[in-house]
């Protein structure tokens, strides 16, 4: 499967999207920094603490699984097929950053809770409410219909993550882990449930609607990416990081090099291009995001090192926003 509707893309075109991203991410973080740190407003502090949990109940029931059932139920069972490398790409390189960030961590002398966090972080990352806005605003705003492959990938790596992330979560907490409880989970999520309703449409050619493709593409995907970046702000408390620059270095390396490395091996050795072929693109994008906001979750819930997770996440976003995905995008597309 080939891309269409290619336009010419250059850097400028990349930053204008970048900045886009980011402006929102950024009044996410200044909504939080303000209402939780600034004295005469930290009235609002349950109010917005309250309107994000609402948000974020919002993004995980409706806004993603509708993202991820219109993003597959638009292609044909063999277009599927084809996108189906990003899937692999996905679960290939995690396997690959979780190995090495334990083996690293492991030969570092790490307690269980650091090596935890650290293979948590560098084998996870932020594909659902940071990859997929990312994707849209790099692709699909052109026409390069990014959002397929991306949702692939996001599922990819999502289910694992709800699996292993609590299972490692538990262990690093020195808690039982019920297998029940963490299968209801992964068969209850709502993306993982979206993609095999999506699947099953394109498995029996009932595709969806052109009008409901069209109303999704023109009054829901620019809200629903908005708002999902907010929340990304708002989830990010700020930490200082020299306490947990060495951890920050470790999971970046995982993150930014290890992992679009293997990315990249695959591409190669799958023969695909990123000039014509619709899956290198956003799995390259994908294996360059930051650690995800489930593992901040994780660590308030089992009570773990939440500084620790939250220097993390906040100093490796801000590197994959203009540091890597610059880098990445000037060498490859």
């Amino acid at each position: 499967m080939t891309i269409t509707n290619r336009d010419e893309t250059t850097l400028e075109t990349f930053f204008s999207s970048a900045l886009y991203v980011f402006s929102i991410v950024l009044v996410g973080i200044l909504i939080r920094a303000f209402t939780h740190n600034v004295k005469p407003l930290k009235f609002l502090k349950p109010l917005a603490n309250k309107a994000f949990s609402i948000l974020n109940t919002l993004v995980i029931w409706v806004m993603l699984p509708t993202v991820v059932f219109v993003s597959i139920s638009r292609y044909s069972l063999s277009e599927i097929a084809i996108m189906g490398n990003a899937f692999v790409m996905a679960f290939f390189g995690m396997g690959v950053c979780f190995v090495a960030s334990v083996a690293v961590s492991r030969i570092s002398g790490d307690d269980r809770k650091t090596m935890v966090a650290i293979a948590l972080n560098s084998a996870f990352q932020n594909v659902t409410f940071l990859g997929l806005p990312v994707i849209y605003a790099l692709f699909d705003v052109r026409g390069l219909n990014g959002l397929g492959p991306a949702a692939l990938y996001a599922v990819g790596i999502s289910v694992p993550h709800l699996i292993l992330g609590v299972m490692l979560a538990a262990t690093a907490a020195r808690k039982r882990i019920n297998a029940g409880s963490v299968i209801e989970t992964v068969i209850t999520f709502p993306a993982a449930f979206a993609l095999i309703v999506a699947l099953l449409f394109v498995a029996f050619s009932a595709p969806l609607p052109s009008v409901a493709r069209g109303f999704f593409d023109a009054y829901l995907a620019k809200p629903f990416f908005a708002l999902m970046l907010l929340l990304v702000g708002y989830q990010m408390p700020i930490v200082k990081p020299r306490k947990y620059l060495r951890d920050i270095t470790m999971v970046s390396l995982m993150r930014f090099i290890i992992g679009p490395l293997v990315t990249y091996g695959l591409i190669v050795a799958l023969g695909l291009s990123f000039k014509t072929d619709i899956t290198p693109g956003p799995s390259m994008v994908q294996a360059i995001m930051p650690p995800g906001f489930f593992n901040l979750i994780l660590a308030w819930n089992y009570k773990l090192d939440l500084k620790m997770y939250s220097a993390i996440v906040f100093y490796t976003t801000l590197l994959s926003l203009f540091i890597v995905l610059p880098i990445t995008f000037t060498f490859i597309f």
